[in-house]
Parts: structure tokens; C-alpha cells; sequence
């Protein structure tokens, strides 16, 4: 027969229900803790608002852009295409192409193929930065 968990004072609801169970396991069966709590979705989320701010403010350090709205649309563009690192393609250089130089289609070959180099460039560079700020 097994003894109930004493519990030694008023539960305040202060403690996440994988602490609370985590606490009965070392109470109850003499355990011990061997994971951290698993990190909740929202963690996630906020993670990626701060890397897209970051990330904007990264552009718009780089004049990819004339302005803020510019650089969101960039930002927003480019980030379905970054890599499962978060690095740059040439599916996310494409896409900020798109609105950095909408009419880059009447320049000259070599003049478009010179700035759209650029652009990955500028934007390697501001996902570099990105990702350290955020960290």
C-alpha cells in the first residue's frame, strides 16, 4: 500500500502543471527531474516576432529599401523562402527582387544580374545580423 503525497501547504496555482507533476513524482516516488519543462508554443511565436523585427531593422540598416513599409514588405516576402537554418535562397532573393526593383526587367542583363547579386549580398548580411541580435 502506498502513502498519499502529504502536501505541506495550500496549492497557489503559481507552478505550471509540468512542475506541479514533476514535484509529485519526487514526492510520491522518490524521482528526480531529468528535462526541462517543454517550452510552450507561444515561446516560439514571440521568438519569431523578435527575429523579423530584427530582421527589418537589418534591411533597413542595409538601404535595401527607401522606408519602413518597404522594408516589412521585404521582410515578409523574403522569410516563407529562408532555408530550415534561416539562411537565404535564391527563392528569397527572388522575392525581395520583386519589390526592391519591380521594373528591373527593362534594365540591362548585366546591370540587373549586378544588383540582384547585391541584394543577396545585402540580404546574407542582414539575416547575419538578424540572427545575432536576436540571439
Amino acid at each position: 500500500m502506498t502513502a498519499p503525497t502529504v502536501h505541506t501547504g495550500p496549492s497557489d496555482y503559481a507552478e505550471s502543471a509540468h512542475a506541479w507533476a514533476c514535484r509529485l513524482i519526487e514526492t510520491d516516488l522518490g524521482g528526480r527531474r531529468i528535462t526541462t519543462e517543454p517550452r510552450h508554443w507561444l515561446d516560439a511565436l514571440a521568438r519569431r516576432r523578435r527575429h523579423k523585427a530584427a530582421f527589418i531593422t537589418a534591411v533597413l540598416n542595409r538601404s535595401l529599401v527607401s522606408g519602413l513599409v518597404e522594408a516589412c514588405r521585404v521582410v515578409e516576402a523574403v522569410y516563407p523562402y529562408l532555408d530550415a537554418d534561416g539562411l537565404c535562397t535564391e527563392a528569397a532573393v527572388t522575392a525581395a527582387w520583386h519589390i526592391i526593383a519591380p521594373d528591373a526587367d527593362t534594365w540591362p542583363e548585366q546591370l540587373q544580374d549586378e544588383r540582384r547579386c547585391f541584394t543577396g549580398e545585402c540580404l546574407t548580411h542582414a539575416i547575419t545580423e538578424a540572427n545575432t541580435a536576436e540571439a
